[in-house]
């Protein structure tokens, strides 16, 4: 049996939609037979809260590393007030990296292959480290794009580091793996002579999670969003729409749109600049507490960031996945030719544009209609597609660490 070591910061039973995300890999490649050591960052970690509800996700059968960062909310604060070329090097969680050889004294089994996962960067920088200590195999995943991403926001000396630091891991990995087929084809531009390590691995779905209720009609029509709000990723759109329909018709107050997640202080005043009385925010809620709210929903929502260019949309955004299992009608916000877009082709799924806020108010309109008519069939899907299972992904991961 392979031995596998897995460094990644995010990872359960730490919450965010990284260490999801790891979990629902990491739960299959056990079931390979794989060996798997761990080398992540210990509880609390900043923005990755503790939650109970993943310590299902039980990780046990190899060794485990936990490393404190050395991060907080006001040292971040003052650190980037003080020193002028910033903190990414490559992210604030900088220190994980920086204890690499702390981490190499605790393991103690010779990893077969290394497979990190990020973000945050961090992870890859220590995986990078663990590469040239013990000089085996290393599989590198990228959540999002690294130098190059219409998110990243660098100063000249975060900018010099990250893409020193991106091209020499991309020149040492030995396969590259990544969530979309659009950021693939950024980083197959960049890098054209690395272009046979890439593969990708898409976020993923837990088919055990999959539940089939059917939607309850007693109440109002519920539209659910789980998850962050920040910056760009707003709600402004969406509730704009909404205000429109509710002016014109007043009926349409019958309708409960539910927030529940972290979310900046600009997005609280756009909630609560919309003066909407049937929107509600929940706050930050926890995993297995999110996957019941979505039980309840008869539409669930899921907002991209605005893009300027199509060829910028190469997030996915994992609630996506996490949506999947409910079975519900999913409506999203995104870009013309997103991989949000593309991973929602399949009937049960909805796609609007930001140029297009009369067909998102005529989807409301017909979802209320279809609400007070009970129809189930326009709020329920039969079919999910397989190749976003987490079962079958990892068994192609699996099938690359085993092989390499």
């Amino acid at each position: 049996m392979k031995r596998v070591l897995v460094v990644s910061i995010a990872c359960p039973p730490k919450n965010d939609p990284e260490c999801l995300q790891v979990a629902k890999y990491l739960k299959y490649l056990r079931q390979t037979g794989l060996v798997l050591d761990l080398v992540t960052s210990s509880v609390p970690t900043l923005f990755m809260p503790y939650d109970e509800g993943l310590e299902r996700y039980d990780l046990s059968g190899g060794d485990k590393v936990e490393l404190r960062i050395w991060e907080s909310k006001v040292t971040n604060f003052f650190l980037r007030k003080l020193v002028p070329g910033g903190i990414n090097y490559p992210d604030s969680k900088f220190t994980f990296h920086l204890q690499s050889k702390k981490a190499i004294k605790r393991i103690t089994h010779r990893p077969d292959v290394i497979y990190s996962r990020s973000n945050p960067l961090s992870s890859a920088l220590m995986a990078f480290k663990m590469k040239e200590h013990f000089q085996v195999p290393w599989v590198m995943h990228l959540s999002d794009p690294w130098v190059g991403s219409p998110m990243a926001r660098y100063s000249k000396s975060e900018h010099r580091f990250n893409e020193k630091w991106e091209t020499r891991c991309f020149q040492v990995a030995d396969r590259i793996s990544f969530t979309t087929q659009k950021t693939l084809e950024f980083y197959r531009s960049r890098y054209p002579a690395l272009t046979e390590k890439f593969f990708i691995s898409p976020n993923v779905y837990d088919p055990d999670d999959v539940k089939a209720l059917p939607p309850d009609f007693t109440g109002r029509l519920r539209v659910i969003y789980t998850g962050g709000l920040a910056g760009d990723r707003s709600p402004g759109f969406f509730l704009q729409a909404c205000a429109e329909i509710w002016k014109t018709y007043p009926e349409f107050g019958e309708i409960e749109i539910i927030f529940a997640g972290a979310i900046d202080n600009k997005n609280r005043e756009v909630i609560q600049r919309c003066n909407l009385p049937f929107v509600k925010h929940l706050g930050e809620i926890p995993y297995l507490a999110a996957l019941r709210l979505q039980l309840t929903a008869h539409i669930l929502l899921t907002i991209d960031q605005p893009l300027e260019r199509p060829e910028q949309a190469m997030f996915l955004p994992s609630k996506v996945l996490d949506y999947f299992v409910a079975k519900r009608r999913i409506l999203a916000i995104t870009n013309r030719q997103s991989s949000t877009a593309a991973a929602l082709s399949f009937s049960g799924s909805s796609v609007v544009y930001y140029d297009q806020i009369d067909l998102l108010k005529e989807f409301l309109l017909d979802a209320f209609a279809a609400f007070r008519e009970k129809n189930s069939s326009f709020f329920t899907t039969e079919e999910l597609p397989s190749h976003f299972s987490a079962e079958e992904n990892s068994l192609k991961l699996a099938t690359i660490l085993n092989s390499i």
